[in-house]
């Protein structure tokens, strides 16, 4: 006796891009959810926020209002900077950040080198042989471009005179090279550290 099949339809999700991040919205177990990941080119999946609703709609403006929330609260957090008028961005801002977007693994590897030296700092040309960069120049090159890009996730508004001083504390006209040693924001530090763990690389 053949059986009557009943074909279940999947629960659908809806997406919608909210700034830096990818919403993603729809039934979990009997409650409407909606949840905030970094969205594409990012290589990360990490979960940002989540809220509930009557409708997914509902759950998308409530974790919208939450991650808005999120955000002023981390202004208000900052560390003052006399190079930085916004301040320094909070451990958890530079973490998302840096999961938007997604550095090369050959940058995240001179990030994690720097920042295990924590506050004695590294010095530049040492870093740069170590890592195959070939002068210090390049390396902080490539530190000028992360803070620029850094800046763009976190306050796409504001303006530097110099992506460096996100990455680097030095003071405004101050030649960092000047003393051949360089130290890592040590709010960058924490959220490299959290990230990449605090275990030097094994070659």
């Amino acid at each position: 006796m053949k059986k009557n099949t009943t074909k279940v339809q999947p629960p659908q999700i809806l997406e919608r891009e909210y700034g830096r991040y990818l919403i993603k919205a729809g039934i979990l177990n009997d409650t409407v959810l909606a949840r905030a990941f970094p969205k594409p080119p990012s290589k990360f999946r990490h979960l940002i926020a989540e809220a509930s609703g009557d409708t997914p709609e509902d759950a998308i403006e409530r974790l919208i209002a939450e991650l808005e929330k999120l955000r002023s609260d981390r202004r208000s957090l900052r560390r003052a900077d006399p190079a930085l008028a916004m301040g320094v961005p909070t451990p958890d801002e530079y973490a998302d950040a840096l999961r938007s977007l997604s550095p090369s693994p050959r940058l995240l590897g001179i990030l994690h080198d720097h920042a295990l030296s924590r506050r004695r700092g590294r010095y530049l040309a040492d870093l740069a042989w170590e890592n195959e960069y070939s002068s210090v120049q390049d390396i902080l090159t490539a530190y000028e471009k992360l803070g620029t890009d850094i800046l763009k996730v976190i306050e796409p508004d504001e303006v530097v005179k110099s992506g460096l001083s996100i990455i680097m504390p030095f003071e405004a006209g101050a030649d960092p090279t000047a003393k051949n040693v360089g130290t890592l924001q040590p709010e960058l530090q924490d959220a490299v550290l959290d990230l990449l763990g605090s275990e030097r690389r094994s070659e």
